[in-house]
C-alpha cells in the first residue's frame, strides 16, 4: 500500500504499490489485503534498515543533496509517529530503546552540517546556525528526539559559542550578528523565566562574558548600556559602551548577571538650562502632541500607554530653544564628566522640554527620544509614534479628551487619595520636636560615645486617633523604649575584607520609578493586632534609637513607612534611606528586599543604608542596631518574587554596631 509510511521505506515510484483506484476501494478491507500478501506500514527494524540505505548513498563524508534529505525526512517522520502512537504489542519504552540502539555510536542523525551522531547536535530553532549542527526543525520528529536524548542548547552552550563569535575578531559577518543577537535574546529569556537563582556555572559564564563595545570586545567591567543612539556613540568613545545588536530594551533582563550599568538618560543634566529660550508657539505645538500620542498609545499600543502614568506632568512641560543642547552624564564616581550634544532632552528640575532647534521637537531623533526616555518599557514604539503624529496628524486637532488607560486612571485615584490624606495629615497638630540639622553632610557616627553625649530619642510621630492598643502578651513583649533610652548605648565598628567589597553604587543615578520621600514623614496607620506586638512596634522602637543615634549629629528622621514603593522605611534630615529590618531574636542569617528596596538601594549605593535590629524582645538578648551603608556591596544578592540578601549574620560588611546592654548585667 502506498501510504507515507511505505513511501519512506521503498521510495515515492517503487512499481509494488497496488493501483491507487483498488487502495481507495479496499481501504476498508485491510485483512483481504493481508491475506493477499499486501504489506502495511513498515516496521521500526524496517525504517532502521531503510536509513542505514540512505546514509551509504552519501557522495562525501557527512553530506546529503536536497533529494536525499527528504528520503531522510520521510524515514524520520515514520520514526515519530511509532514513538507517538506506539505499535501493537509493543511498548513506547521498548520502542524507544529499539530506536537509540539503533543510533548508538553510528552517525544518522541528518542535520544542516551533514551525518552527526545523537549527541554531538541539537534540536529546535537554529539559532547556533553555522556554530552548532541541528536537527531538521520540525516540532513533528520530537517524539524521535527525546527518544535519542537531543535536546535544545543550554544557556551555557549559548554563552560558549558567544565567546567564540568575540574570538573572531572586531567586525562581525551577517550570520554572525544574527546569531549573536538570537543567542542573547534566549539568554534573556532564560534569566527573567527562570524560577529562583540561575545556576552558579552559568552565573560565573554570563559575569565574564565578552561584550561588544564601539572599542571592540570587553571582558572588563564595568560596561555600561544606554537606549539613545547619539549618546551611545558619543559614550563609547570614552567608555566601554555594549552594543547587542538590538534595541538594549530586549534584554534588560540580562544586565544584572553580565554585571552592565544601564544609563538612564532622563536623569542627565543639561548643561547651562537657563540659556534656553521660552517658545510658546513650540509649547502650543507640543501639548498638541502629547495629547495626540496618549491617545494613540491607549487605541494602538496599550503595553506603550500602560509604561507611563505622568501625562498631566508632561503636559505641563514648557518647550525652550538652546542651540548646541548638551547634556552632561557621570557614569561612575570614578569616571570624568562627559559632555553629550542632543537634539531634545527633557530636564525634570526645570519642568522643561530643551530642543536644539525647533525643528528638533517633530523629529524621532528629537522629541521623540526625550519624552520615549521617560517610559518604563516601549521606547522605540513611542518614538516612531512621536514621529508619525507630526508626519500623519498635523496639523489636525488633538482629541478634546484622549482616552485615558486604565492604570493610567488607578494612579491619579491613588494620587488624589494620598494627597487627601497628607492634607489631612498636614491639618493635624504637631508632633513633638526634633533637634535641628546641622549644616554640610554628617558621617555616620563612630566610636563608643560617653552618656552624656546621647540625648533621649525623640519619639517618631504617629497618627492620632488610634486606639489603646491590647496588652502584650508575656512571652512576646518587647523591650521598653522607655528603658532602652535610659541605658548607656555602646557604638563599634566592623569591617569587612578587601576582596569582598566591590566598587560602590554610583550617586548620579536615581529610581526615578520610585515615589519621593514625603516632607513631615508618612507613618504608616495603626490596627491592633492579635499577639502583643506587631511587627510595625518593632519598627517604632527602631526608628526611635536611631532618632537618637542621629540626633546626636544633629540629624533628624521622617517615619515613611505610610509611602508606598518609596523602597525605604525613613529619610533624615540630610536625604539619607533607612531600610529597617527588625527582629524580636536573633539576627537572622539572610534578609530579604522588595523590588522597590532593591531598586531604591541600587539607585542610592552610600546613601542607603540598612538598619538590621536585633532582640527586641525581652530575655532575648542584648538589643542592637547593626548599620549598613550600601549593603549591595557586601552580599551575595539571590533573585526570588523578592530579592535575598545573603548571609548577612555571617559575612563581613563595614558596619556600625550599636547595642544597649542592661546595665545590672
Amino acid at each position: 500500500m502506498s501510504t507515507r509510511d511505505a513511501q519512506a521505506l521503498y521510495g515515492h515510484d517503487d512499481p509494488g504499490y497496488l493501483h491507487p483506484e483498488i487502495q481507495v476501494t479496499t481501504s476498508s478491507r485491510i485483512d483481504v489485503l493481508v491475506a493477499l500478501g499486501v504489506n502495511g506500514d513498515p516496521d521500526v527494524p524496517q525504517l532502521i534498515n531503510r536509513l542505514r540505505e540512505l546514509r551509504k548513498r552519501s557522495t562525501a563524508l557527512g553530506s546529503a543533496d536536497d533529494r536525499l534529505k527528504a528520503e531522510v525526512y520521510l524515514v524520520y517522520q515514520a520514526l515519530a509517529g511509532r514513538l507517538r502512537s506506539e505499535a501493537a504489542g509493543t511498548s513506547r519504552s521498548e520502542l524507544r530503546k529499539q530506536v537509540r540502539d539503533a543510533f548508538s555510536g553510528t552517525d544518522f542523525v541528518l542535520t544542516d552540517k551533514g551525518w552527526q551522531r545523537a549527541g554531538d547536535c541539537f534540536r529546535g530553532p537554529t539559532i547556533l546556525c553555522g556554530f552548532r549542527p541541528f536537527t531538521i526543525p520540525d516540532p513533528d520528529l520530537n517524539p524521535l528526539w527525546d527518544a535519542l536524548w537531543i535536546e535544545e542548547p543550554r544557556p551555557e552552550d549559548l554563552a560558549d559559542v558567544l565567546k567564540e563569535i568575540a574570538q573572531a575578531g572586531p567586525e562581525l559577518q551577517a550570520d554572525q550578528q544574527r546569531v549573536m543577537l538570537e543567542a542573547l535574546r534566549s539568554l534573556a529569556e532564560t534569566v527573567t523565566s527562570t524560577e529562583g537563582p540561575i545556576s552558579p556555572g552559568l552565573r560565573s559564564k554570563l559575569r565574564w562574558l565578552p561584550l561588544r563595545t564601539a572599542r571592540g570586545w570587553t571582558q572588563e567591567r564595568p560596561v555600561y548600556a544606554v537606549d539613545h543612539p547619539a549618546i551611545m556613540r558619543t559614550l563609547g568613545e570614552h567608555l566601554h559602551v555594549w552594543q547587542p545588536g538590538g534595541d538594549l530594551q530586549q534584554f534588560t533582563g540580562l544586565l544584572g548577571v553580565l554585571k552592565v550599568h544601564k544609563l538612564e538618560t532622563a536623569e542627565a543634566c543639561v548643561v547651562a538650562p537657563d540659556r534656553g529660550r521660552p517658545d510658546r508657539q513650540l509649547t502650543a505645538d507640543f501639548r498638541w502632541a502629547v495629547t495626540s500620542l496618549q491617545d494613540t498609545l491607549v487605541r494602538d499600543e496599550p503595553t506603550a500607554a500602560e509604561a507611563f502614568t505622568d501625562w498631566a506632568w508632561l503636559m505641563e512641560l514648557e518647550v525652550r530653544v538652546l542651540p548646541g543642547l548638551r547634556i552632561r552624564l557621570n557614569p561612575n564616581e570614578d569616571d570624568e564628566v562627559i559632555e553629550i550634544p542632543v537634539d531634545a532632552h527633557v530636564d525634570r528640575e526645570a519642568k522643561a522640554l530643551l530642543v536644539d532647534s525647533p525643528g528638533a521637537l517633530r523629529t524621532a531623533r528629537g522629541g521623540g527620544l526625550a519624552v520615549a526616555s521617560l517610559f518604563a518599557a516601549e521606547r522605540a514604539h513611542v518614538g516612531h509614534r512621536w514621529r508619525d503624529l507630526w508626519e500623519e496628524d498635523w496639523p489636525q486637532d488633538a482629541p478634546v479628551t484622549p482616552l485615558v488607560p486604565s492604570g493610567q486612571q488607578d494612579h491619579e485615584d491613588r494620587e488624589r487619595l494620598v494627597s487627601q490624606l497628607r492634607e489631612r495629615q498636614l491639618s493635624r497638630p504637631a508632633g513633638p520636636t526634633v533637634p535641628a540639622q546641622a549644616s554640610g553632610q554628617v558621617k555616620p557616627p563612630t566610636g563608643v560615645l560617653s552618656p552624656r553625649s546621647i540625648p533621649a530619642s525623640p519619639l517618631i510621630p504617629t497618627p492620632s486617633g488610634v486606639g489603646p492598643q491590647p496588652a502584650p502578651l508575656p512571652a512576646r513583649k518587647l523591650v521598653s523604649l522607655t528603658e532602652l533610652q535610659a541605658r548607656t548605648p555602646q557604638s563599634t565598628l566592623t569591617t569587612s575584607s578587601p576582596q569582598h567589597r566591590s566598587a560602590p553604587s554610583a550617586r548620579s543615578r536615581r529610581a526615578t520609578s520610585l515615589p519621593q520621600p514625603r516632607q513631615g514623614g508618612a507613618a504608616p496607620s495603626e490596627h491592633a493586632g492579635l499577639l502583643g506586638y506587631q511587627d510595625r512596634d518593632k519598627e517604632k522602637t527602631v526608628l526611635a534609637l536611631l532618632a537618637g543615634i542621629l540626633g546626636v549629629s544633629g540629624r533628624t528622621l521622617e517615619d515613611q513607612r505610610g509611602l508606598q514603593r518609596l523602597g525605604a522605611d525613613a529619610v533624615d534630615s540630610t536625604g539619607h534611606f533607612y531600610e529597617i529590618k527588625a527582629h524580636g531574636g536573633a539576627e537572622p542569617a539572610d534578609v530579604s528586599l522588595t523590588s522597590a528596596e532593591l531598586t531604591r538601594a541600587l539607585a542610592e549605593g552610600n546613601n542607603y543604608s540598612l538598619v538590621i535590629a536585633s532582640n527586641l524582645e525581652e530575655g532575648r538578648g542584648t538589643p542592637t542596631l547593626r548599620i549598613i551603608t550600601d549593603p549591595l556591596r557586601f552580599f551575595e544578592v539571590e533573585t526570588m518574587a523578592d530579592v535575598k540578601l545573603k548571609s548577612v549574620r555571617d559575612a563581613d560588611a563595614d558596619a556600625a554596631v550599636w547595642q544597649w546592654p542592661d546595665a545590672s548585667v
